[in-house]
């Protein structure tokens, strides 16, 4: 297992949250259909850092995210996934390791620690 800490926070504006450029159907669909991360999709905007899992042991040579771990600013847990019936931010991207190295200036991290957090959040 490799494990990657960055900083990266996803905000979107209050203007783009309501914005009335979203055709009817969107906002139709978006009651309809199922969210990825149904517990969490109100706290993505909060993450301040990831943590990131690879499985050394896949299929993929461990370069696709496993898990994934949102701190807060204070690097307390908000979220993790993929949990119960959410699926997860990055895991749900193309994203893979070197990319996440390139892109956010990831460091190497310890799993105890990815652990630990990831148990803080039950």
């Amino acid at each position: 297992m490799r494990y990657l800490k960055f900083n990266f926070q996803h905000s979107v504006s209050e203007k783009d949250k309501h914005s009335s450029n979203e055709s009817f159907l969107g906002k139709i669909l978006s009651f309809i259909l199922p969210k990825a991360n149904p517990n969490y999709e109100n706290k993505i905007d909060d993450v301040i850092y990831w943590l990131i899992e690879f499985d050394d042991e896949s299929a993929d040579g461990g370069d696709i995210p496993n898990r994934e771990i949102g701190l807060n600013e204070d690097y307390k847990p908000i979220l993790k996934m993929p949990y119960k019936k959410n699926y997860g931010y990055w895991l749900d991207t193309n994203m893979t390791y070197p990319d996440f190295i390139e892109q956010f200036n990831a460091e190497s991290i310890k799993r105890g620690y990815f652990d630990e957090k990831w148990d803080e959040l039950i």
